[in-house]
């Protein structure tokens, strides 16, 4: 499996990703290998196919239109965003591989950082739960299958500056729920740490819906390495 890896590149354009991961569908379509993107954003708003007029009231961040699943999502500094752009098993179970990424997630936030995370019925996401407190999410997951190969993935909260990110916004419009960050949580840890932890839990907790399952990981960090079409527009 192929992981571009662009966190050594800092903040990216939300367009630019897109069309990155919109470039490997097509390639994954034709019989190319699996691919795991990893970025950080410049500050942007998804809204995705279940987002109304109230969930974006006001914001001067940009607000991108989205096919994904979901609400309204916003991507910024402090949060590690993964991408897998993979081709499922047949037939396509897209129950199981929501599933197997929300699992992925959790087993990576509970066993290495001890955090009590956990689904909720009806709800997408990660979230933690406590009596006396209301929920909070502390990782969106907007997913899409198109002719069997994946789009869209996870957006993990990991040092996030709530005075501003959600500003103005409702995000994934829950009026009756909070945002939280592993910094938050008590969590000290850098973007790279982060996302080597949770591509390892969650290359195996997806293994099982892929096509062709693969246990070798092949980083590609230097965009030079990466064919010119795929990089056309890319920082």
């Amino acid at each position: 499996m192929r992981i571009i890896d662009l966190l050594p590149h800092g903040l990216v354009d939300y367009i630019e990703v897109d069309h990155l991961q919109r470039a490997y569908h097509t390639e994954v379509l034709a019989g190319g290998e699996d691919t795991l993107i990893i970025s950080q954003f410049t500050p942007t708003w998804t809204a995705g196919r279940h987002t109304r007029p109230e969930d974006i009231p006001d914001t001067t961040v940009p607000v991108v239109h989205v096919d994904r699943a979901g609400s309204a999502t916003w991507h910024g500094p402090g949060q590690v965003v993964i991408y897998p752009i993979v081709r499922l098993r047949e037939p396509v179970d897209t129950l199981k591989w929501i599933r197997s990424v929300e699992a992925g997630v959790l087993h990576a936030l509970a066993g290495q950082w001890k955090l009590p995370v956990e689904r909720i019925e009806g709800r997408a996401g990660v979230w933690l739960r406590e009596q006396g407190r209301r929920d909070r999410k502390i990782c969106a997951i907007g997913l899409k299958v198109a002719r069997g190969v994946t789009l869209h993935g996870i957006a993990l909260n990991v040092n996030i500056d709530m005075a501003h990110a959600f500003r103005g916004i409702i995000p994934c419009g829950l009026v009756d729920a909070d945002v939280a960050s592993l910094h938050m949580e008590g969590v000290h840890t850098d973007m790279e740490t982060v996302a080597q932890v949770l591509i390892h839990h969650l290359v195996e907790s997806i293994a099982d819906c892929l096509a062709s399952p693969s246990d070798h990981m092949r980083y590609i960090r230097d965009l030079h390495d990466l064919p010119t079409t795929l990089t056309s527009g890319a920082h």
